[in-house]
């Protein structure tokens, strides 16, 4: 087994639970990866946007819509693979960065490109995987 890199040991105290729950917490979005399914949860994202006072109606997506919406979710399902069958802390770290990008892009196309205000709760979950996994890798190690 090849010698961990620096940055693999700066971040070996994270523990697999933590990579692995947060994986998990991913493992949702797979519903992206088919475009039946991804039908439907763009569906039930604008019903909860209806309920918010937003629109309800799914605009249309035309076939490269679709398919960066499938692409997306086939990417979310390997990064959850590889959390969970590798589950070392340097990927904690790219996940917190990762959903702290992801958060901003939400707030900015909210913001800036009037997305639906649903998109706030996705910031809130974001936010909350990114905070939970960057403390854990700016943690102290014990020992």
């Amino acid at each position: 087994m090849p010698l961990e890199s620096p940055i693999q040991q700066r971040f070996q105290h994270v523990s697999a639970r933590t990579v692995r729950f947060w994986a998990l917490i991913d493992s949702g979005v797979i519903a992206l990866a088919l475009p039946f399914t991804a039908t439907l949860f763009l569906s039930a994202i604008y019903w909860l946007n209806g309920l918010l006072g937003g629109e309800v109606e799914v605009p249309a997506f035309g076939a490269i819509q679709m398919f960066f919406v499938n692409l997306s979710g086939v990417l979310v399902g390997v990064w959850v693979a590889a959390r969970l069958l590798m589950p070392v802390g340097l990927l904690a770290f790219i996940d917190g960065i990762g959903r702290t990008v992801v958060a901003l892009l939400i707030i900015w196309f909210v913001l800036a490109q009037q997305a639906p205000p649903v998109l706030w709760f996705f910031v809130f979950t974001e936010g909350v995987g990114a905070v939970a996994q960057l403390r854990a890798c700016f943690a102290t190690p014990r020992g």
